[in-house]
């Protein structure tokens, strides 16, 4: 893992100030069907949610660590297709 990844990963996984774990407050809605597995939303993703999965003939992309994003919506700012993903906050007690 390099340095950046590393910072990106301890912030991620740090404790919160009221020593708390993070809960993450965003879901991806994924449409497989639209993307092209270019891979640019792997490549600026800061908490690695993205990764390369092989599915026999071709490496598709694959939401690996939701637990990771940080609603920065830059993988929706780079895909070329434009509504292959959707960031969508919620309350993680169920309260929108």
């Amino acid at each position: 893992m390099d340095g950046f990844s590393g910072e990106i990963d301890n912030y991620v996984n740090a404790p919160r100030r009221s020593g708390a774990k993070w809960v993450p407050h965003f879901l991806i809605e994924f449409d497989h069907a639209n993307c092209i597995s270019c891979g640019r939303c792997i490549k600026v993703c800061p908490g690695g949610v993205y990764v390369f999965e092989d599915d026999g003939d071709k490496m598709i992309v694959k939401i690996d660590n939701l637990d990771n994003c940080i609603g920065d919506t830059c993988c929706e700012k780079v895909c070329p297709k434009n509504k292959t993903m959707h960031l969508h906050k919620f309350s993680p007690l169920g309260k929108n």
